[in-house]
């Protein structure tokens, strides 16, 4: 199965079916990088066997051919009392926890299809069981684990030659067998004869060319050519910069596709562009919206436009927090208290007393308040006569 990286990294992923977006949630690269992946994305790994493992396990299911669920299990037809339902055990006990009182011969299938022909069913807990128990041992043995030998430590070729003299020193592997070159039937030549095989002479008597050669150093000289690495890292910038213009072009549309459309309101003219703070654009200018906007001076003050809904707002709306002032008929406005983007009600535990500081306020500033009930979601003031 490819892998492809995300961004420019060396780590390789593997994606969901169908997409370019990995098991670990990263967006992907179209081409593949399974020849220069350096190493495996760990839960993509993990999430791609498991997704494997359960295709592999619906595909058995279906399998008219292929090894059955006890065996996938590795479970034993059994029967319980005089019930008439055949389960699954991998013990004494069924996987359903009961206690077995027979077992069906699993070897010949004849057995069990004779009772299953007599009526009798298979435990359903028992198949859920065995199900979870197949997938399981899949899992487990789809599990491969690679062992790295960790390397030897380097050792001193004075320890080397020490180690080999004490063993052979005061043995017989130390004497030179057959050291005379006529001391026989035929003469031989003495790196031939069989203390070759114990003494390191006749090696360094044939071959001191070859152990100069094993031992020499080897010394690689590269040069880079200047045009070529400017055009290599122009290249690379080129493919960045492409990268991140398709990126960032997905994104916004994306983002576009999701954002909702601002509301028209029927009959309503909108000649302000932009937001207004304690008001909407469209009553920023109302002097009754002016007047108790200095009588509220200091406090927090929302941030409007005249397409924020104040019952339902949007995700990006959310934010809004404070005051806004409504103007009404004559000398009223009503005084509204946001949270989260949303008018609040005089009941509302923890912001509901933000209404009660508005009336307070406005009172002290020479306004006259209406009564507010548990219910209210605002504070009706009227303008002072000489404001």
């Amino acid at each position: 199965m490819d892998t492809y990286a995300h961004g420019y990294g060396l780590t390789g992923h593997y994606a969901k079916p169908g997409t370019h977006t990995s098991y670990c949630g990263r967006e992907l690269q179209h081409a593949p990088n399974t020849g220069i992946a350096v190493r495996i994305c760990t839960p993509c790994a993990k999430a791609e066997k498991r997704d494997r493992v359960e295709a592999d396990q619906v595909a058995a299911d279906r399998a008219t051919d292929g090894p059955t669920l006890a065996e996938r299990a590795g479970v034993r037809y059994a029967i319980v009392g005089t019930g008439r339902r055949i389960h699954y055990s991998n013990n004494d006990d069924t996987l359903c926890m009961r206690e077995v009182t027979e077992y069906v011969s699993s070897s010949d299938p004849l057995d069990l299809l004779e009772l299953l022909n007599k009526g009798r069913e298979l435990c359903t807990p028992c198949i859920k069981a065995a199900e979870k128990r197949a997938r399981d041992r899949a899992l487990a043995a789809a599990e491969v684990e690679v062992e790295v030998e960790p390397a030897a430590a380097p050792v001193a070729e004075a320890e080397v030659e020490q180690g080999a003299a004490e063993v052979a020193d005061g043995t017989w592997r130390g004497e030179w067998i057959g050291q005379q070159a006529n001391d026989g039937l035929f003469p031989v030549e003495l790196p031939a004869e069989q203390g070759a095989l114990f003494d390191d002479r006749a090696a360094e008597a044939n071959a001191p060319a070859a152990v100069e050669e094993r031992h020499a150093p080897i010394v690689v000289r590269t040069s880079f050519r200047r045009d070529d690495l400017d055009r290599i890292r122009d290249k690379a910038d080129a493919d960045r910069a492409a990268h991140r213009a398709e990126f960032d072009a997905r994104r916004a549309a994306e983002a576009a596709r999701h954002t909702p459309a601002p509301r028209a309101v029927e009959g309503v003219v909108v000649e302000h562009a932009g937001t207004a703070e304690g008001s909407t654009p469209a009553n920023a200018t109302r002097p009754n919206v002016i007047a108790a906007r200095a009588a509220l001076d200091g406090l927090a003050i929302a941030r409007m436009t005249d397409h924020h809904d104040v019952t339902e707002p949007t995700d990006d709306e959310q934010h809004v927090r404070g005051y806004l002032i409504d103007p009404r008929e004559g000398d009223r406005v009503a005084v509204y208290w946001l949270e989260s983007g949303r008018i609040i009600r005089r009941d509302t535990p923890w912001h509901g007393p933000a209404l009660d500081c508005l009336a307070d306020r406005l009172r002290r500033r020479g306004w006259s308040v209406e009564k507010m009930l548990k219910s209210s979601q605002c504070v009706f003031a009227h303008r002072p006569a000489n404001d």
